[in-house]
């Protein structure tokens, strides 16, 4: 398995967790809806990031170009159902597939050790220039 190393990290990215959704054969739609949100963080602290990695069970299995990130309420998820509640003070963002010179230098890399053991948040931003 190889390893993403902080000096990889060549675009601001946010790595979002997805264990408890992914599955085998999880379609297109769904990885992206449950990539995309819904996240506790504020806009301030995500906005910068121009591409999100979906990863499951610490390998990267997607990567998205963000287009923008706005208040969960303001989303539309067509593969999976929101409680409006549990979307008040979240995030999410719009996107699509990023390109295949952005999803080569991710996808099948492992990240994680770039999470704490324990760390509660499923959600992590990394910048290019904090190598």
């Amino acid at each position: 398995m190889k390893y993403l190393s902080r000096s990889e990290i060549t675009d601001d990215i946010v790595i979002i967790k997805i264990n408890q959704s992914y599955y085998e054969g999880i379609s297109a739609k769904a990885l992206y809806d449950y990539t995309r949100g819904i996240w506790k963080r504020s806009l301030k602290t995500v906005s910068v990031a121009d591409y999100a990695l979906s990863v499951a069970f610490g390998i990267v299995v997607e990567v998205y170009k963000i287009d923008r990130w706005m208040p969960a309420t303001d989303t539309v998820f067509t593969a999976r159902k929101v409680d409006p509640r549990k979307a008040a003070e979240r995030v999410a963002f719009e996107g699509k597939v990023a390109g295949d010179s952005v999803r080569n230098r991710y996808i099948g890399k492992s990240v994680a050790y770039l999470f704490k053991n324990g760390a509660a948040n499923p959600c992590v931003s990394f910048s290019k220039y904090s190598n």
